[in-house]
């Protein structure tokens, strides 16, 4: 199993910014993923998610930072960053991450992730 936790309004933005001094901004970093490996071997999750709205309709979001497929070993957690719409944010109800092998790894999106 892969625990997802999900952090909108982070304050990633500001952490990115003093690690990076003044060579390098990332702005509208405000949505915050981590994917915990509960599972007894690797797992390789590729850098992005469907959000499903209220509505059904899918939208793939392949803007997450770090890009590319990611090994998370087991016990270990891995942080995923993009800039989300905080219109879009509201009105979803789930996102869903994948694996190399098909499995899939959905979450509800709380009230107080919103």
């Amino acid at each position: 199993m892969v625990h997802i936790r999900v952090i909108m309004n982070s304050a990633v933005e500001d952490v990115f910014n003093f690690k990076t001094g003044c060579c390098l901004r990332l702005f509208d970093q405000n949505l915050e993923i981590h994917l915990e490996n509960r599972r007894s071997h690797p797992v390789i999750i590729p850098s992005y998610f469907d959000l499903e709205g209220e509505d059904g309709d899918v939208r793939r979001i392949a803007t997450l930072m770090p890009a590319g497929n990611h090994e998370i070993a087991p016990g270990d957690i891995k942080a995923f960053y993009c800039q989300m719409d905080e219109q879009l944010w509201n009105r979803s109800k789930s996102l869903t991450f994948y694996d190399d092998k098909g499995n899939v790894y959905p979450v509800r999106i709380e009230q107080s992730t919103r």
